[in-house]
């Protein structure tokens, strides 16, 4: 990544750290947040009239992206660690803290604060007792992407454990400046940060020691790399 690239990365940053609106924190209209997959699944009125009004905003899918792990531990034990309440401080090297306002299910809600300074909020769409559950994730004031954190049980000792990220994008918006976006700002800079999590779960659920900030490698959106002079 060239140094115009990670300044890029650091404006939204900090445009995301001040609470921006929906259109200040992408001035060319091409970040936004929605599931339409999830409508039918949705059992709250109130949820599906926000995905309702995502999708006419005219805002479409970027292609899913996945990072998984094999983990040494029971799915019951990995379920234990993504569903408790504030559990992003022990498994996320990117947040600095992890206030609740509801958890756990359906409707749950909590906040991320990352190193950087940015600001996401997770909204909770579904919740599926001991294999995962769907959220609505990004800034308080718009949310740009849909996660599904799963669970799958390969033996009484071990479990596959992934993250999928769906990240919305206008629709109505030049192709190559669109194109453009999705490279920069989520095939290149999604993987990374996928990658981190997902081996921020298996380690403290395998060892039981939170993970420590850029444990796994820093992240120029989240958590920069510390500079000690």
């Amino acid at each position: 990544m060239d140094d115009e690239e990670v300044e890029e990365h650091r404006r939204i940053a900090a445009i995301l750290a001040n609470h921006a609106r929906h259109i200040e924190i992408d001035p060319e209209g091409l970040l936004a947040a929605d599931d339409e997959d999830s409508l039918d699944e949705d059992p709250d009125p109130a949820i599906g009239g926000l995905m309702k009004d995502f999708a006419e905003r005219g805002l479409k899918p970027t292609a899913p992206i996945e990072a998984t792990q094999t983990i040494k531990a029971s799915a019951s034990d990995v379920w234990a660690v993504i569903s408790a309440p504030g559990n992003l401080t022990n498994i996320h090297p990117f947040c600095s803290s992890n206030p609740v306002e509801k958890w756990p299910g359906i409707g749950g809600q909590d906040h991320v604060h990352y190193f950087s300074g940015v600001h996401y909020q997770r909204d909770v769409l579904t919740w599926n007792e001991g294999s995962g559950y769907e959220l609505l994730v990004g800034p308080p004031s718009g949310k740009i992407a849909a996660a599904r954190w799963w669970i799958k049980p390969t033996s009484s000792t071990s479990c596959g454990f992934g993250i999928e990220v769906i990240s919305y994008v206008r629709s109505d918006v030049d192709p190559e400046r669109r194109a453009t976006y999705e490279r920069k700002m989520i095939r290149e800079a999604t993987p990374p940060y996928l990658r981190a999590v997902v081996s921020g779960v298996a380690h403290f659920t395998e060892t039981g020691d939170p993970v420590k900030q850029n444990q796994f490698g820093s992240h120029d959106i989240y958590s920069p790399q510390v500079t000690i002079s």
